[in-house]
């Protein structure tokens, strides 16, 4: 964290703002907007609010916000006070903002961002973006957006602040942990148009598949699930055609996505019967997601890359190829959350993010920071080197070395 110091020096204040950002593991839709709370008076302290409220009517110096902006601030104010990370309220235009970075081509800088509770991070640069070639690693705590204080902001909005017409620049200030100071960084924009599932044949016959999210762009009047498993079965058809001798599954710096699209993945790969993941609900009852269908790759040799950017769904898929002894683990510790978020639809187009399960590894390891998937080769990447040291010991890992 930034030592009291650097933030006196940097006068920062409070905003938020995201580039390409993916809540993770459990990212559910919901179909129908939250029913009206009915919990009695005590839910909140109305004459309380009132209070204030008359206290700023009567003494505030400038205009009013409308009956709208109130309320939609107190909806945030509401739904921070939980002291959830993974939980939020967006506005109207906050949603649609968060719903256009979501998709696959948009204009940015091309960086997965992600919170911590007090600033919002690096969770990931993607290849060959503007981000990562200007250096951002992950980690970096964003402190400025053109010189604008986005401490404490959630990254739904740090990245409406990032994104910006192709060939503008940005400027971010991050503070870099292992050298201990705030760094500048000035990044011209560019389309960022991801390719989401990609694969590559290489030496041997291997074939390594690389997803970036378990997420697709949308297509109108199409479950956003299932536009991302008719991606997969897309790809997947391919490296079958391939005859692959193994595979490498590329999950580094990916950040999460669906649910039942890593489930479908994992399927693909794992046995009926096998157990994917546990989901815990708040009463503290447990469900086993097992494998249900046949998968195309169920013997293929298989290694799973990881890095200190992947988190959620790819944890999910990681940890159930590892605890089924279906392949290694290759890499760096990943992130480490291990939630479920519904995503709630309001009647005047704004987006409720609420944790509402926990999920569990199928040997019913609970994931946190504190404990991430551990790969079974622990290899950091190395940019020296000059190749991919990472996926060199994977494909010697398949080759038993």
């Amino acid at each position: 964290m930034p030592s009291d110091s650097v933030i006196k020096n940097r006068n920062y204040a409070v905003v938020v703002i995201l580039v390409a950002f993916a809540f993770g593991a459990g990212l559910l839709v919901g179909s129908n907007s939250p029913s009206p709370v009915t919990g009695g008076a005590n839910f909140f302290d109305g004459a309380y609010l009132q209070k204030i409220y008359s206290n700023i009517k009567a003494e505030y110096i400038n205009e009013l916000p409308s009956t709208t902006d109130i309320t939609r601030g107190m909806a945030k104010g509401l739904v921070e006070s939980l002291g959830d990370k993974y939980s939020s309220y967006l506005s109207p235009q906050e949603a649609a903002d968060y719903l256009e970075g979501n998709d696959s081509a948009f204009e940015g800088i091309g960086v997965q961002l992600d919170f911590n509770g007090s600033y919002t991070f690096v969770l990931s640069p993607l290849d060959g973006y503007p981000g990562q070639k200007a250096g951002l690693l992950a980690g970096d705590l964003i402190l400025e957006v053109d010189g604008s204080d986005v401490s404490g902001i959630r990254p739904e909005l740090v990245a409406t602040k990032i994104r910006g017409q192709a060939g503008t620049k940005v400027k971010l200030t991050v503070y870099r942990e292992a050298e201990a100071k705030a760094l500048d960084f000035e990044i011209t924009r560019e389309r960022i148009d991801l390719e989401n599932i990609t694969f590559e044949k290489l030496d041997n016959g291997v074939v390594r598949i690389d997803i970036v999210k378990f997420t697709e762009g949308r297509e109108e009047g199409k479950d956003p699930v299932k536009v991302f498993n008719d991606a997969w079965d897309k790809v997947a058809n391919q490296v079958k055609s391939l005859s692959p001798s193994a595979i490498v599954l590329d999950l580094r710096n990916n950040p999460g996505g669906y649910v039942d699209s890593v489930k479908y993945v994992a399927e693909e790969f794992l046995s009926k019967g096998n157990i994917i993941m546990q989901e815990e609900d708040k009463q503290g009852s447990r469900e086993q997601i097992r494998d249900y269908r046949d998968g195309k790759f169920e013997t293929v040799p298989l290694v799973v890359l990881v890095n200190e950017g992947s988190a959620s769904a790819s944890e999910i898929l990681a940890a159930a190829i590892q605890e089924n002894g279906r392949g290694k683990v290759v890499g760096m510790p990943t992130v480490g959350k291990g939630v479920e978020q519904k995503v709630l639809p309001l009647d005047d187009d704004g987006l409720l993010f609420l944790v509402f399960k926990r999920w569990l590894t199928p040997k019913a390891n609970q994931l946190s920071p504190e404990s991430p998937v551990t790969p079974d080769v622990e290899v950091k990447f190395d940019p020296a080197v000059g190749t991919d040291n990472q996926l060199t010991r994977a494909l010697e890992s398949l080759a038993g070395n």
